[in-house]
């Protein structure tokens, strides 16, 4: 759920870019499940059900250039720090209905139609449902770190003269390689470039530090650092003003001092600029990403 709103928050910002200035921020943020991330080296073992040898690879192939070790075979299964198994069974029921569909039934020499009644016509309406179950256990000590349902269904209808756009197995093989890319998106900490939108709300403010406030906004098109720059300048002149606060909380999420933004993006929101509140969730997803980071290089030396 916090990838989720995090996501959402990121269509959010790229909306808002293509009506007003914005910085671009690179950042790691943790994986969705921090201590099955932790593990060092992982065996994929068996699936059952009819298509548990395709969600196999496709997870050790979602899997691959990740921060895991991906260990296979007896040997692997014997040492690696955790393992993943589970389950998938997929179902798939295909229907005949009819339905009525207004349609010409009279044209004229030049094709121009001149009636047009309700025809019934037959269609055919399937159903795929695909039941996924997965789960990591650390072989140290036998603790479940992960263990999730992960569905998939999809409805289609077509009727007479035409056909649906993708095979079943074709359906069935992308919902495998979906499952396996959102078991990476839960185990595998992720760096994202995003751009987030400005505060340009200058309302309380005189005239004279509006109109400089407006401009340093206009400056982070070219130059975001002096723009950052410049509302540091205004600290004293607009103490506590909702917009420069969040403003200056994105200069330090852009630099890396996430410690800062928080801070900021906290004192904004409690000022009233609503979107501290989602910028002080982002700066603690990119505060536990950097630490988590720190700790998997800490094990690694260890």
């Amino acid at each position: 759920m916090k990838r989720k709103a995090l996501l959402v928050a990121g269509v959010l910002a790229w909306a808002g870019a293509a009506q007003g200035e914005v910085l671009e921020i690179t950042g790691e943020f943790p994986a969705n499940n921090r201590e099955a991330s932790f593990l060092e080296s992982i065996s994929v073992d068996r699936f059952g059900g009819s298509d548990g040898t395709a969600l196999q690879i496709a997870i050790e192939r979602a899997l691959g250039g990740s921060q895991f070790e991906l260990l296979g075979g007896r040997t692997g299964r014997d040492t690696a720090e955790g393992s993943i198994s589970g389950s998938i069974s997929s179902g798939v029921d295909e229907s005949s209905f009819r339905k009525k569909e207004k349609q010409c039934v009279s044209k004229d020499d030049k094709g121009k139609c001149l009636k047009e009644e309700q025809v019934e016509i037959g269609c055919k309406r399937r159903i795929i449902d695909i039941k996924a179950d997965i789960r990591i256990v650390r072989n140290t000590d036998g603790r479940i770190l992960y263990s999730q349902p992960k569905p998939f269904r999809e409805e289609v209808e077509w009727c007479r003269g035409n056909s649906p756009e993708r095979t079943t197995e074709d359906v069935i093989e992308g919902a495998i390689r979906d499952i396996a890319g959102s078991l990476r998106g839960d185990l595998v900490p992720h760096v994202d470039t995003y751009k987030i939108r400005v505060r340009e709300n200058t309302k309380g403010l005189s005239k004279d530090v509006a109109n400089r406030f407006k401009e340093l906004v206009k400056l982070t098109k070219r130059d975001p650092q002096g723009a950052c720059r410049g509302w540091e300048v205004m600290q004293t002149e607009a103490a506590g003003y909702p917009s420069l606060l969040f403003n200056l909380g994105l200069c330090a999420e852009q630099r890396g001092d996430y410690e800062k933004a928080l801070g900021l993006y906290q004192d904004a929101a409690l000022a009233g600029a609503n979107e501290g509140r989602e910028g002080f969730t982002r700066a603690t997803r990119l505060v536990e990403g950097r630490a988590d980071a720190q700790e998997r290089a800490k094990r690694k030396r260890g």
